[in-house]
């Protein structure tokens, strides 16, 4: 039996793509409810972080929703990338090796959160190296494909960089 929280949790979840309006008020309800409904929590975290760019509030809803669900896959994935995205690097490392302990964990998520760290550090030998790793975890279509997107994105970064470091060197030399 799903108490009053889980039934507003569900239908802010099958809203949140096409109607926020209704998705943050039926959260709400279901916070309202229940200020620790892990669900509801992390979807909120999203819509902070995804819709509003509020990444502060978003952190938040994502601590509350593991401290009511540690082993929550979602939203450990979810505050991994808003952990990159706020360039807080050790806190996502931690987040990753806690997440990759869990079961059915997505370990071509979590190498592929590796290399996004590794590359906003400019390693881009690093990322490579880990999204390779994470091509070996790939176990769908969709999912390689984004992997060699990737690798070929920071290939041509690493690319780029390279030149503009020679052609400074260059004209230097001039």
């Amino acid at each position: 039996m799903s108490t009053l929280a889980d039934q507003y949790y569900i239908k802010a979840l099958d809203q949140y793509s096409y109607s926020l309006e209704e998705a943050i008020e039926n959260l709400g309800y279901a916070l309202s409810q229940d200020d620790e409904h892990s669900g509801a929590n992390y979807l909120m975290g999203r819509l902070h972080h995804e819709q509003m760019n509020n990444f502060q509030k978003a952190e938040s809803y994502y601590l509350k929703a593991l401290a009511g669900n540690p082993d929550d896959l979602n939203v450990c994935m979810a505050y991994i990338l808003l952990l990159i995205i706020m360039k807080e690097y050790d806190k996502a490392q931690n987040l990753i090796t806690y997440a990759n302990k869990l079961t059915g964990v997505d370990l071509s998520k979590t190498y592929s959160f590796q290399a996004l760290i590794y590359e906003s550090k400019h390693d881009y030998e690093k990322a490579i190296s880990l999204y390779n790793e994470a091509r070996l975890e790939a176990y769908n279509e969709d999912c390689m494909n984004h992997i060699t997107s990737e690798i070929k994105r920071v290939k041509a970064k690493k690319k780029y960089v390279e030149k503009s470091s020679k052609d400074k060197k260059k004209k230097n030399q001039d």
